[in-house]
């Protein structure tokens, strides 16, 4: 089979980050910037366009290579103070929601028996089956807001990368900011709109 060629369904501009400088502009909201965000890009993840980029990926069966740990890189980038995030304790209450989750669902597992119950005998609605479904609910929602992505991460999308982590691609949802991105780093970026995926 021949290389496929894929259209994106929005233009991606590619990076490289060794040489690319961001404004000091923030791409959440286009206000003056001056505080240097970060946003932590790992080469083991989902976010390749192309599984051939991905060096953990084997294109002789389902089963990935063993390498070594993923490297890590960092992309500076400037954004105003209200839209600053740090990822200090981020990781600790993405852990503390893991165990939550845990206690809530094994509540929630006991009260749909209560719930079953009440409904076999022909009883009225426990309580306490209410009180552990609410309570499962509650901790769903604030793991949704522990996972989601940040301001920053959905105003900059990483939506690919090569192996070595040199260049990257990268969907700004502000098409001034991506405009004045490529403007200032004629060298360094460049508006992709499709990309070549060679046999698998």
């Amino acid at each position: 089979m021949s290389p496929q060629k894929i259209h994106l369904d929005e233009p991606a501009v590619r990076v490289e980050l060794s040489r690319v400088r961001f404004p000091k502009i923030c791409p959440v909201c286009g206000a003056q910037a001056s505080i240097l965000s970060r946003i932590t890009l790992s080469s083991r993840g989902p976010n390749y366009l192309n599984r051939a980029w991905d060096p953990y990926y084997s294109s002789y069966g389902s089963a990935r290579q063993k390498l070594p740990q993923p490297k890590l890189r960092v992309i500076p980038m400037y954004v105003c103070e209200d839209h600053y995030h740090t990822d200090d304790g981020v990781e600790r209450y993405k852990t503390c929601c893991f165990i939550i989750d845990g206690f809530a669902m094994a509540f929630f597992f006991f009260g749909l028996l209560f719930l079953g119950d009440a409904f076999y005998r022909g009883r009225p609605i426990p309580f306490w089956s209410m009180t552990f479904s609410a309570f499962f609910a509650f901790s769903m929602f604030l793991t949704w807001i522990a996972f989601r992505p940040n301001a920053l991460q959905r105003a900059v999308r990483i939506v690919g990368f090569d192996p070595g982590l040199q260049n990257i691609l990268l969907v700004f949802k502000d098409k001034s900011y991506r405009d004045t991105v490529i403007q200032d780093n004629p060298m360094s970026t460049e508006l992709v709109s499709w990309i070549v995926k060679p046999d698998s």
